[in-house]
């Protein structure tokens, strides 16, 4: 027997109860559903542009991110701009503390005596510093501890150590992050200057006014690619928070607030109604597992794997059969789209030339006539798999 997706679907929609019907499974039960006629405005999203670390799932990686890092920090690299990222590093670190001996002292960093220099080297991993950016002309090492989604517990004690050891005379130790973080051991806080942000660093990149001029006039081919990865990287580290059209999100939560006030209890109780129904064709599923595993023993079926589950409105008992290399499911659905009753079989434990059809019993049948027709329906099938001739029905 053939039989279309419509006629499946037509043939679910004469057995499911409709919601007018549900005050059988409760005493004067009726629905308010006066919440669905709520008008809702639609999420909206900026579109998220096509971004290298995305696409590559290495944003998230902080050695390539030290790698970054190290390209743009470094006024002689190719990317051909100069001071400016390395500038607008030194600017978020302002009047941070250096760090002597014995931690924090009086000496304050002043951005504006070190900006313009060209004469920084730019180090990753070295003595396992993320990113050593040292100038000897100025005698001013930067240790920089990048922390992407890792607890701050690294010793920048010894860091700093490090860096006076290489005889700078200003040594500034600070953590980058997504978000600001502080040492949380007291024996390691006072050896650090500051915490800053992505954001920082990107908001202090933005407001460079060389910036602007490179963007409108990019002088050759490497700094117009350098300004697009540079783009992307602070897109990434950014998140995807940026790209989020708060407004929208602003006007859709408080529509869904009035939503909730006005029909909270409607909801709950077409929430319950849900519930019910889905716990009924549970209840059915589960009385007739053993049902079917003694017909399967009695028509010495073997099954090597069986799930037995259910989500929502639907729920299911799977069987693998090892014999035939072919599964099949007994399913109950309350969703209009499925027939109440159905049978949907594939090929081993694949979803390959999978077939659905309604099993031709209404609900009212007994638990030992679908149990029949279902063990009556699966040795057919697998007769079918074993001699290559599945799937038999449309799908």
């Amino acid at each position: 027997m053939k039989m279309s997706y419509r006629a499946c679907r037509d043939d679910a929609r004469s057995q499911t109860p409709g919601l007018s019907d549900l005050a059988e499974y409760g005493e004067g039960m009726t629905l308010d559903m006066s919440f669905v006629e709520a008008a809702l405005t639609p999420p909206r999203a900026r579109p998220r542009p096509v971004n290298v670390y995305d696409i590559l799932r290495e944003g998230w990686r902080e050695t390539r991110v030290d790698m970054t890092l190290q390209f743009f920090l470094d006024p002689n690299e190719r990317h051909g701009l100069g001071t400016l990222v390395i500038d607008a590093l030194l600017r978020t670190l302002d009047g941070a503390p250096s760090i002597g001996d014995h931690g924090e002292t009086d000496t304050l960093f002043t951005a504006a005596e070190a900006t313009g220099s060209d004469a920084w080297e730019i180090g990753t991993q070295v003595d396992f510093i993320d990113v050593y950016a040292v100038n000897r002309d100025l005698s001013v090492a930067i240790v920089l501890e990048n922390k992407l989604g890792h607890v701050l517990n690294n010793p920048i004690q010894k860091y700093a150590a490090y860096a006076r050891s290489d005889g700078y005379a200003t040594v500034i130790v600070a953590v980058l992050a997504p978000d600001a973080r502080s040492h949380l051991d007291l024996k390691q806080q006072p050896y650090l200057s500051a915490t800053i942000t992505y954001t920082d660093l990107s908001e202090e990149i933005k407001r460079t006014p060389d910036l602007l001029e490179y963007l409108l006039a990019p002088a050759d081919l490497n700094q117009r690619r350098s300004l697009d990865l540079l783009q992307q990287f602070m897109e990434a580290r950014n998140g995807e928070a940026s790209m989020a059209d708060l407004a929208n999100e602003s006007q859709r939560l408080e529509e869904w607030r009035t939503v909730l006030d006005q029909h909270g209890a409607a909801i709950k109780a077409f929430e319950e109604a849900r519930n019910s129904i889905g716990r009924m064709i549970r209840d059915r599923r589960k009385r007739l597992e053993p049902l079917i595993a003694e017909r399967f023993a009695t028509a010495g079926l073997v099954t090597e794997w069986e799930s037995h589950g259910g989500i929502r409105e639907q729920t299911w008992n799977a069987y693998y059969f090892p014999e035939a290399g072919w599964t099949v499911e007994l399913k109950f659905s309350a969703d209009p789209a499925h027939p109440t009753i159905y049978v949907f079989d594939r090929r081993g434990n694949t979803y390959k030339d999978s077939t659905t059809e309604p099993l031709g019993l209404p609900w009212i049948a007994t638990d030992e006539q679908i149990s029949d027709s279902f063990v009556s329906r699966v040795i057919h099938i697998l007769q079918q798999a074993k001699a290559g001739n599945r799937p038999e029905l449309s799908r």
